[in-house]
């Protein structure tokens, strides 16, 4: 089950395969990043959320937070 608080504030990555784990609303985030996987070719790609970056461009609030 996905912690959103944990996922928010960047303690992990959501793999592409378990997308559908992450709430709608991820996906209208500006928040919401995708990042190859360098690793494991098994998964193409993984998401995660820049929202806790202390250098963010935007400080628009996410709408999981709304």
């Amino acid at each position: 089950m996905l912690d959103l608080g944990e996922f928010r504030a960047g303690g992990y990555t959501v793999p592409s395969s378990s997308g559908d784990e992450l709430p709608e609303c991820c996906f209208s985030c500006v928040y919401l990043l995708t990042d190859e996987a360098s690793v494991c070719l098994c998964e193409s790609f993984y998401y995660f959320c820049a929202y806790s970056w202390p250098d963010k461009l935007t400080h628009t609030i996410p709408p999981c937070l709304t």
